[in-house]
């Protein structure tokens, strides 16, 4: 069986197209734009070349924290293969013991997420997505979700620096050549990548020592802005750019056993 994976995020859709056990393909689209379910089902066919493949034998598996983009993916899909998506929710037998408090709060996202490390690293686990916002996860050494951190992500930290500053203005986000800022640009860069870097350090140390008796759990780190921080990021950790897909994949095929 192909699958398409499809995480919509708040600032992303993020498609993966599974062949067999591969992931053979992956392509992004804009989570902001006003397409119709028609416009997206044809992106999706032409970036992924879904007309390479059989389309009786692909299923879609769609998790999502945008609600109002869930349903027009979902009409897209349909168009796709004429078959209604699994769309991920709170009440699948998923194989994390959810602590959440309510349960149904945590976004399916981070759930998505911890699945894959699990599944692909053990556990306890410490998982990192550097996105829209920052979201720290944590998984205890008895698969059981534990909670995380939600912290404003770089590029909204600074809009809001630009925002609520009368002299700053928006500077493009990249590692600068000093540290210590020589200009208001490089004070915004160094101040957002340094200050973050050492952040994701700090939470990832107490994190540490809260889930796991040995200090030893693995960070995972996905997420499209991890580029910006990890050149500079000074302690070990796991990089996985397709962690969601493989979440969805994971749960997809607990769902069909």
């Amino acid at each position: 069986m192909n699958i398409i994976a499809i995480d919509i995020g708040n600032t992303s859709v993020d498609i993966g197209l599974f062949c067999e056990d591969e992931l053979t393909r992956t392509a992004r689209i804009s989570t902001k734009d006003n397409k119709s379910e028609f416009e997206i089902a044809n992106s999706i066919k032409s970036l992924l070349k879904i007309e390479e493949i059989n389309q009786n034998n692909l299923d879609i598996i769609i998790s999502s924290v945008v609600p109002n983009k869930t349903q027009i993916v979902e009409k897209s899909s349909e168009i796709i293969n004429n078959k209604k998506p699994i769309i991920v929710n709170h009440n699948f037998n998923l194989p994390l013991q959810n602590t959440y408090n309510p349960p149904e709060d945590v976004g399916i996202d981070r759930l998505v997420d911890s699945i894959a490390a699990v599944k692909l690293y053990g556990s306890p686990s410490v998982i990192l997505d550097i996105g829209t916002c920052l979201v720290f996860n944590a998984v205890s050494s008895d698969n059981e979700y534990l909670g995380g951190s939600i912290i404003p992500g770089l590029n909204m930290a600074a809009d809001s620096l630009a925002n609520s500053t009368a002299l700053l203005r928006p500077v493009e986000l990249r590692i600068p050549e000093n540290f210590i800022g020589k200009n208001s640009i490089e004070s915004i860069q160094s101040g957002i990548i340094l200050g973050y870097s050492e952040l994701i350090k700090g939470v990832y140390k107490k994190y540490s020592e809260k889930i796991s008796s040995q200090k030893d759990c693995p960070l995972i780190i996905t997420g499209g802005g991890a580029e910006l921080i990890l050149p500079i990021l000074d302690l070990e950790y796991i990089y996985n750019e397709n962690l969601s897909f493989m979440g969805l994949k994971y749960i997809y095929e607990q769902e069909n056993n």
